[in-house]
């Protein structure tokens, strides 16, 4: 568990209306804003991020892994267990959704497909990329505004200096390398 890794996933959260709790490492959501759609897609993208009602999400920082089905395999305990607490399974019981935070599908998509099943037979609700995160984060910040938050100000002077500019993000993201 990388404590950074989680701070990110949290202010992402919290710049994007929800209430957020931080328990043994895992985010307890709820948004704040009332939807009436629910999310088709098992892998969310930011545009849908407001979609989630509740949520209890685990963030999974192994930045250097895809998460491939030989992947998931050898680490599924480590992946989807949340602490066995009277907490999280009342939780469940609400219909809060379990979502995992992870770095990366694999490219092809019958690998990314295998990898998905897996997660969802796991009783995985859905899952977000960790660039998802970075990159709805980075937009939502408004380089000339003060946040009290280290990460967040952190971001926005990053951002004021144009280190995080759209192309030099996408450059970053997206290039083979």
């Amino acid at each position: 568990m990388s404590i950074s890794a989680i701070e990110i996933v949290k202010e992402f959260f919290i710049i994007n209306d929800f209430y957020v709790i931080v328990k043994d490492g895992i985010l307890i959501l709820k948004n704040t804003k009332k939807t009436t759609k629910e999310i088709e897609e098992f892998v969310i993208e930011k545009e849908k991020i407001n979609f989630i009602k509740q949520g209890i999400l685990k963030v999974i920082s192994w930045h250097t892994l895809k998460f491939t089905p030989s992947v998931i395999k050898k680490f599924l305990p480590e992946i989807i267990d949340m602490p066995d607490d009277k907490i999280y399974r009342n939780l469940i019981e609400e219909h809060y959704k379990k979502i995992l935070v992870i770095p990366g599908l694999p490219s092809t998509p019958e690998l990314k497909n295998e990898s998905i099943k897996i997660l969802k037979e796991n009783r995985i609700n859905h899952i977000i990329l960790f660039p998802t995160i970075i990159s709805g984060l980075i937009e939502k910040i408004n380089e000339r505004t003060l946040y009290q938050s280290h990460t967040l100000e952190i971001i926005r002077i990053l951002k004021f200096y144009k280190f995080l500019s759209e192309k030099k993000f996408e450059k970053l993201l997206f290039e083979e390398k």
